[in-house]
């Protein structure tokens, strides 16, 4: 399956939030997505959702040093909008520990758990204890906001952090400098560019207005960018290897997705997010509205900041 690594060279661009909305709305409906923190700085995830660590990435170390293979769902939690996660202490030491632990053997077993998974990286350095992960990786994303310095830092970064062949870039804006200008400037294609929208991070992060966040710029822009990946993914996997006749079976491959929109095509279609069967997952830390549909994707606010009526993420196209 497909194992995509989110990555930043400095600051916070916002990898976690696209990663998370990328997910929620990755384009086949017949897999569940995962995303897996790996930030040896710690993990964000528990503490912003108000979640445990365990299942999380102390379990998944654990089994992989055990020589286990185990189901990924096994050490997976649903967040309260409904994704997949994995999520790693948010103690730097204890991070460290729990990477370190894992080795050269978490890798391989992302690449064929069978899920996507989308690996949060947070800040990528040169000896990072995810590098065999991340070179093992059908896809690194670099995530940059496009200013002087988070770029210059990034050059340094291209040259020094190990990667894997196929590397690309997402510009977090388009200003001052321009997708074409960063491509040009740094040697690596910029695969897209995603809108600066707080106002659709808040409703992904915190809690806000739903009905915004299904129609905002930013989810269509990260639809466009899960469509993109798919498409390229496929592509590349029914190309036959070397010395593989053309004649070779892919009747397991799934069928090629519909390749993304342009910007303002067909805007009426793009606005229904895909939302996968995560039935398999534990049930969200807090319990769904009565009145609600049992298809709807609950989120809410930290507990501290509850809204009188929860937040539907992504409902499921009718």
């Amino acid at each position: 399956m497909t194992l995509i690594i989110g990555a930043s060279a400095h600051g916070s661009p916002g990898v976690s939030t696209a990663l998370q909305v990328m997910a929620a709305q990755w384009p086949n409906p017949d897999v569940v997505p995962v995303v897996v923190e790996a930030d040896a700085g710690g993990g964000v995830l528990a503490a912003r959702f108000e979640i445990t660590i365990t299942p999380g990435m102390v379990t998944l170390a654990e089994s992989l040093r055990k020589f286990e293979s185990p189901p990924l769902l096994d050490h997976a939690q649903r967040l309260p909008s409904g994704v997949a996660c994995v999520p790693l202490s948010p103690s730097a030491s204890a991070a460290a520990a729990q990477l370190r632990s894992a080795g050269g053997f978490l890798g391989p077993y992302l690449r064929k758990s069978g899920h996507p998974v989308l690996v949060d990286a947070g800040t990528l350095l040169p000896d990072s204890r995810i590098s065999p992960v991340v070179t093992s990786a059908d896809l690194l994303l670099w995530f940059v906001r496009p200013t002087r310095e988070e770029l210059l830092v990034l050059k340094y970064r291209l040259a020094e952090a190990d990667q894997p062949d196929n590397v690309g870039i997402v510009l977090v804006g388009d200003v001052p400098y321009n997708a074409e200008q960063v491509s040009e400037a740094l040697g690596v294609d910029v695969r897209h560019v995603l809108p600066l929208d707080q106002r659709a991070a808040t409703a992904v992060n915190i809690g806000g207005d739903d009905r915004y966040l299904r129609r905002s710029q930013f989810a269509r822009s990260c639809a466009q960018l899960t469509d993109q990946i798919q498409h390229e993914m496929w592509v590349d996997a029914v190309k036959a290897p070397a010395g593989e006749t053309a004649g070779s079976d892919y009747s397991h491959l799934p069928p090629p997705p519909v390749a993304p929109l342009a910007d303002g095509e067909d805007e009426e279609a793009a606005e229904d997010a895909i939302v996968v069967d995560l039935s398999q997952l534990p049930p969200p830390p807090v319990a769904a509205d009565a009145e609600l549909h049992d298809d709807e994707l609950i989120l809410w606010r930290p507990s501290d900041e509850r809204q009188s009526e929860p937040v539907v993420w992504f409902p499921e196209s009718s």
